[in-house]
């Protein structure tokens, strides 16, 4: 599913990072560049560091690594955003910061991709993260559902959902938010142009009562519009 990267000229994301070993800060910030697309602002260890850069400097996107023994770096991300309110948070996470997730989520956190992932996946989820999309696997999601920190009136503040309220075009663009894709590829998927895939996104947000992508989407998996996947993890 990953793509190469074309020819257009596209504005630079500016990158920070934040990770406890020095190896792994050196590793990201050379494969991050490796794209001619993306910069790495700075590299930084603790959590006094990054919001001293991040007031400094500010990036597009700020890169959390929660890796095994690095599960303090997420009490990071609240001071991130009072520092930087507008900023964008990629989490990079082991299977065993799992627990983590969700928590991330409800912090602000848009991004998360796992360690078993390759680096062109990390570089698509901080591009995507950086344009105002949602970066997550449907494993998470199903998580979510299945835990507690999201309940379903929290997704129906204002009364029971009427399948009704949308039209099938609505419903086919919730679905594919559901899975994960952006606005780029809902309007590939549906054969109508990005504009009128936002302008579908405005209409959604309005009769659902629901402000961003993460919350459409778990939504979409609350009411059945996407089945989350059946396997454990």
């Amino acid at each position: 599913m990953d793509t190469f990267f074309t020819n257009i000229s596209r504005k630079t994301t500016k990158v920070t990072i934040l990770s406890t070993y020095n190896l792994t800060n050196n590793c990201l910030q050379v494969l991050l560049e490796s794209d001619r697309e993306l910069k790495v602002l700075d590299i930084v260890n603790t959590k006094s560091e990054l919001v001293e850069k991040v007031s400094q400097n500010p990036p597009d996107v700020v890169l959390v690594c929660l890796m095994d023994n690095e599960g303090k770096n997420i009490n990071a991300i609240p001071e991130l955003f009072k520092a930087a309110p507008h900023i964008k948070v990629v989490i990079l996470s082991s299977p065993n910061s799992l627990l983590d997730q969700p928590e991330a989520l409800k912090l602000g956190v848009t991004g998360i991709v796992g360690t078993n992932q390759n680096f062109r996946t990390l570089i698509r989820a901080i591009r995507q993260v950086s344009e105002g999309e949602v970066w997550l696997n449907q494993k998470l999601i199903a998580q979510l559902l299945g835990g507690s920190l999201y309940s379903a009136n929290e997704y129906k503040t204002k009364g029971l959902y009427d399948e009704n309220e949308l039209t099938n075009r609505e419903r086919e663009v919730v679905a594919l938010v559901g899975i994960g894709l952006n606005n780029k590829d809902i309007s590939k998927r549906l054969l109508i142009s990005e504009a009128t895939v936002r302008h579908h996104l405005s209409s959604i947000y309005s009769k659902l009562y629901v402000e961003d992508r993460l919350n459409l989407a778990i939504f979409a998996y609350q009411q059945g519009i996407v089945q989350p996947p059946v396997k454990s993890f």
